[in-house]
């Protein structure tokens, strides 16, 4: 049986903590959010010297319960979406800001573009989803070392 989109608030609050941590690394970078089952969770403003802001692309969070050493999934559909939405500038492009037990990978959409897709089943209710599946040590470029935490 398959479900209809589903949004919870902890997804929210998980997003928000994420947004946070990435603007106390990135002071100039603001987030906001997208309206509710947008495909995206936020849209990334560079807020420069004199006040203005520039578009430099969207940010999906993926909040996952696991240390960065084990194979990472991200459904291939919304990779799609990603790649088939970037923006027409060289500056721009939507990122993955993929949340560890023990650091954060931000990532270009575009890197994960190339991986094959492979179907996997889920495990609390058994449909096949198409993902791609990749190792955080193969993109060791966009690691960084910042735990943060839902409360």
């Amino acid at each position: 049986m398959q479900e209809p989109i589903r949004q919870v608030w902890q997804d929210d609050w998980r997003s928000q903590v994420v947004a946070q941590g990435l603007h106390e690394i990135y002071p100039n970078w603001f987030f906001y959010p997208t309206p509710p089952f947008y495909f995206m969770d936020y849209h990334i403003q560079h807020r420069r010297s004199n006040g203005r802001e520039n578009y430099i692309g969207d940010l999906e969070v993926k909040w996952l319960n696991q240390p960065a050493s084990r194979p990472v999934k991200f459904p291939f559909q919304k990779l799609q979406k990603m790649l088939m939405t970037s923006p027409y500038n060289d500056n721009a492009y939507h990122r993955i800001c993929f949340r560890f037990n023990d650091g954060l990978l931000l990532i270009p959409a575009v890197q994960l573009g190339g991986i094959i897709p492979e179907w996997t089943t889920r495990h609390d209710t058994g449909e096949y989803d198409l993902n791609v599946i990749f190792r955080v040590e193969n993109y060791s470029d966009y690691w960084i070392e910042k735990v943060v935490y839902d409360k």
